[in-house]
């Protein structure tokens, strides 16, 4: 339902997005931690003045999937190819390791079996929204570690998505897990095929017409289109997005399209997202074990960093760049929230549950930008 004070409130969400990235850069933060910050004071956790609806939820939807689609045009594909090797193994040392802290802590505190794996399934899957945005800021988006924290997070974010399909097929008993798999399966090599063989056509042709605008809107709605196909396929709308980037970014309008999505989605959409992410916090509704959360968002945290660094080490950086990988890797987000509200909506997950997911999600946003800031310290910087 849409909030009859919804334009109002937009304004607000909108002036103090900018007034706070002035403050925030000012004391040298990450404008996206003032952003989440912001948002969480203004919502139902502090003064409650600004309500989130469903008109906010989806322009919020919209601006992580142009900021991703953003991303997907400016990533050189050249480099992300050269760094399949260490992206997989950076991907699945995030996985494994947080998943198994995650499985076993719960456990100690006295989870059963099947919501201490749907915990650990929720550490698994990185949410790179904060940290592009973030590494945009530093314009460090293109460095080697930014390129591997990119390709490693679509991976693990199909590992998180195959693994919530495996453990909801188990528990259901339902048979669906190979035709989950087909259809994640079949969407990528569906979208490679259409990128690879029709994206440069279409570009040219609607150039040819001389629409105003036309090639804008013909990106945008390639992306829209991707996300779309992603969503259905079960995989995070957003991987959708950045994969229509890659192949737009291959075009000789790729200028012309960055510089449209980013004037766009800055000064609007993305702006929404980052806000919204603390208006949807309900930090009166958290309950449960103090220590329980505690525990998991320090393991969420380190198990990104340990995990995703060691595998980042093994494919060939240094232990500085390993680092930086792993705290790229840190935020969760979509996918956490999308697994435990399956999981609560079928009595799977309690409000502590679901609380912990929430708390993961909130610190993990929070510490990532500040983090990125310390180890992207410009002493700190070595080549690959």
């Amino acid at each position: 339902m849409v909030h009859p004070h919804f334009l109002l409130h937009l304004a607000i969400i909108l002036i103090f997005s900018k007034y706070i990235a002035a403050v925030s850069l000012k004391f040298k933060m990450p404008p996206v931690l003032g952003m989440i910050i912001v948002g969480v004071i203004l919502g139902p956790s502090a003064l409650d003045i600004v309500k989130t609806d469903i008109v906010i939820q989806w322009l919020a939807k919209l601006g992580v999937i142009m900021l991703l689609f953003s991303a997907g045009i400016d990533t050189d594909l050249d480099q992300m190819k050269s760094q399949g090797k260490v992206s997989l193994l950076t991907a699945t040392g995030g996985v494994v390791t947080p998943f198994i802290l995650g499985f076993f802590t719960s456990r100690f505190f006295g989870f059963d079996n099947f919501s201490a794996v749907l915990i650990g399934t929720v550490l698994m899957a990185t949410s790179v929204s904060v940290t592009v945005m973030t590494l945009i800021e530093m314009k460090r988006l293109h460095s080697p570690e930014g390129t591997t924290v990119l390709g490693a997070a679509i991976i693990d974010d199909v590992m998180g998505i195959l693994m919530l399909t495996f453990v909801f097929g188990l528990h259901g008993g339902n048979g669906q897990i190979l035709v989950s798999i087909a259809r994640i399966v079949g969407f990528f090599i569906l979208a490679f095929l259409v990128g690879f063989f029709l994206f440069k056509p279409i570009m040219h042709f609607t150039k040819k017409i001389h629409v105003e605008e036309g090639v804008l809107t013909t990106a945008l709605a390639l992306c829209f289109l991707y996300a779309w196909a992603a969503e259905k396929a079960g995989i995070a709308e957003i991987t959708g997005a950045y994969i229509a980037g890659l192949f737009i970014g291959q075009t000789r309008f790729k200028r012309t399209v960055s510089e449209g999505i980013e004037t766009l989605g800055q000064s609007f959409f993305v702006a929404i997202f980052f806000i919204n992410i603390g208006l949807e916090t309900h930090l009166e509704n958290i309950s449960g074990d103090p220590l329980f959360f505690i525990l998991i968002i320090v393991f969420a945290i380190a198990g990104k960093i340990l995990g995703a660094g060691a595998g980042a080490k093994l494919g060939g950086f240094t232990l500085k760049q390993s680092t930086r990988i792993g705290v790229g890797m840190i935020p969760r987000g979509e996918v956490a929230l999308i697994i435990s509200s399956m999981a609560l909506a079928q009595n799977i997950f309690t409000q502590t549950e679901y609380s912990t997911v929430v708390l993961v999600v909130i610190f993990s946003a929070l510490a990532a930008p500040p983090l990125l800031k310390l180890v992207f310290k410009e002493k700190n910087i070595e080549k690959h």
